[in-house]
């Protein structure tokens, strides 16, 4: 049976950035990014920006079995810690990585984990992160849904007080097992963590419940993301970009974008 994540990650990381350590500093984000090429989208570019904006350090984990070093001219400068490792363990893997190098993140009072799944931000992260910072929340979730069961969706989450450094979370992120199918990534990591959480007692909630864009069983991110973008949440999912036809009203998405932000969301993947 393979090992841990972890176990199979750590030896082959590699900080390309010249930027090695963290700042001194109560706000931290990990980025998850994957991608076949060194070309850094204009999403990962903004984002990365945007949180900086926010006074967070940035530490961006990018997955891909390409080594060039990472191309960001495309979109701002940025002050980010870039590692990268190869394409194991998913966007958790890369949470995990992210933590196991800078460990200190853990005790951070204030630590966002996203990823690149979305297409954004097309506006300033200050709400979101008024939202974060100012809730009551132990762990924070940009959405929340009933899909498979009630739980916080994993491209956004934020972790308060320093939870990060309970020993139940620590042996979480630390003994990720290497799962084969997408299935078995949703159970075992997104689905497996949200039970971790109700578990250990830990208090959930997030920015946007599903009942104010969808219908109880649909995902707020898929079905809901025009009323999610009415609401003022500056993302919508990349599926609903390279595959519109997932939801009826995926042709729409660019038009909406273009007529909300003015700019074109194909050309920020």
């Amino acid at each position: 049976m393979a090992g841990t994540v972890l176990e199979q990650v750590l030896h082959r990381v590699v900080v390309e950035s010249p930027r090695k350590t963290l700042p001194a500093g109560d706000r931290v984000a990990v980025v998850a990014s994957w991608g076949r090429s060194s070309r850094v989208s204009l999403s990962l570019s903004w984002m990365v920006a945007r949180l900086e904006e926010q006074g967070y350090a940035v530490v961006v984990v990018r997955a891909s079995d390409d080594t060039e070093p990472l191309d960001w001219s495309r979109g701002p400068a940025n002050d980010a810690i870039v590692v990268r490792k190869p394409n194991i363990g998913y966007d958790f893997g890369s949470w995990a990585t992210g933590l196991e190098l800078f460990p200190a993140i853990r005790s951070k009072r204030y630590v966002i984990i996203t990823n690149d799944s979305l297409v954004g931000p097309f506006g300033s992260l200050e709400p979101m992160v008024a939202d974060f910072e100012n809730s009551y929340y132990d762990v924070w979730g940009g959405t929340w849904t009933n899909q498979y069961m009630p739980h916080l969706q994993s491209f956004l989450l934020g972790f308060q007080g320093g939870v990060l450094d309970d020993p139940a979370l620590r042996y979480f992120w630390k003994n990720l097992p290497e799962q084969p199918t997408k299935f078995d990534i949703i159970d075992k990591y997104e689905l497996g963590l949200n039970r971790l959480l109700q578990g250990e007692g830990f208090v959930t909630g997030a920015w946007f419940g599903y009942e104010q864009v969808v219908d109880y069983t649909q995902n707020p991110t898929i079905q809901g993301w025009r009323g999610l973008l009415e609401l003022g949440f500056p993302f919508v999912k990349r599926e609903l970009v390279t595959n519109p036809g997932i939801v009826g009203d995926g042709f729409r998405v660019p038009a909406v974008i273009a007529e909300k932000y003015g700019v074109d969301p194909v050309e920020w993947i």
